[in-house]
């Protein structure tokens, strides 16, 4: 019996640590393309594991991300590697650092720099890998992103990224838009944003309101002011409406004087309330 124990833990003690690896097969490796003027999605499904997602939107940069088909619920760090595929073997992983592990359906999210990394490698046909704690006890996990079927996905890709809208929802949808003293024509720099937000509430369907909100700075009579304060956000309102934005959409105010965002008591501050203020709503 002391013999059969010791055969048998010798046996265990030599087998490896258990670990879960995941990858596409190659004939289950598919790269989907979601495109828009708003955002660029390109990902693939790895099965039993999740989606790797690169991603970029409109006015933003690029980001990669793991989404996975359940969440993490235990921190830590996970270890980045490039793999050659089966069939270039004979290379040897070439490791390329180390990210946050996070809890939650996203535990790896890399910036720019890194996600453009791992384009880059897919191109050339290697297997961008993780390897990250596991859903529970002290299992590792191994996932691979196939670069099997990737040229032509990556080509409507780079299409779609050249086509996507310069700027986004969240550096558009308040918008402080300032007139010189007495004046409430729309040129220069206030046409150019004009121009954006109009072609941008083109292309974004969920944005279903734009509030106008015509101020003025203290200077003159209050009733001069009032009346400046209308005609600054009639002119943004017309403005919107002769670049195709439906009448129903805009909600125009004005209020004078009143509501000030600085005090009146320097010229810059003044300079700064004589504005329009233009918010966008989902």
């Amino acid at each position: 019996m002391l013999r059969n124990f010791l055969i048998g833990l010798i046996v265990l003690l030599s087998m490896p640590a258990l670990g879960h690896n995941y990858v596409a097969r190659v004939d289950e490796a598919v790269w989907h393309l979601e495109p828009s003027p708003l955002k660029c999605r390109l990902w693939q499904a790895v099965p039993n594991y999740g989606d790797a997602v690169f991603e970029v939107a409109a006015g933003e940069s690029l980001r990669f991300y793991m989404d996975l088909y359940r969440p993490v619920s235990k921190a830590g760090q996970a270890k980045m590697a490039i793999e050659a595929p089966e069939w270039r073997g004979g290379l040897t992983p070439r490791d390329i650092g180390t990210t946050s592990f996070k809890r939650g359906r996203r535990p790896i999210e890399l910036a720019e720099e890194v996600a453009s990394q791992l384009l880059a490698e897919l191109q050339v046909g290697m297997t961008p890998s993780f390897v990250h704690p596991g859903w529970y006890g002290k299992h590792d996990i191994s996932v691979g992103v196939s670069a099997v079927n990737f040229q032509n996905a990556y080509l409507g890709y780079v299409s779609c990224v050249a086509g996507l809208y310069p700027a986004g929802y969240d550096e558009l949808q308040q918008s402080y838009l300032h007139f010189e003293t007495n004046k409430y024509g729309i040129k220069g720099a206030l046409k150019a944003r004009l121009d954006l937000i109009a072609g941008y509430v083109s292309v974004d369907n969920s944005v279903k309101k734009i509030y106008i909100d015509g101020h003025a700075d203290s200077r003159g009579r209050r009733g001069h002011n009032w009346e400046l304060s209308r005609l600054r956000a009639k002119a943004v309102q017309d403005y919107l409406q002769d670049k195709g934005v439906f009448p129903d959409m805009i909600e125009m105010r004005y209020h004078g004087e009143g509501k000030p965002a600085k005090k009146n008591t320097t010229k810059s501050n003044m300079a700064f309330n004589r504005r329009v203020l233009l918010q966008l709503q989902r």
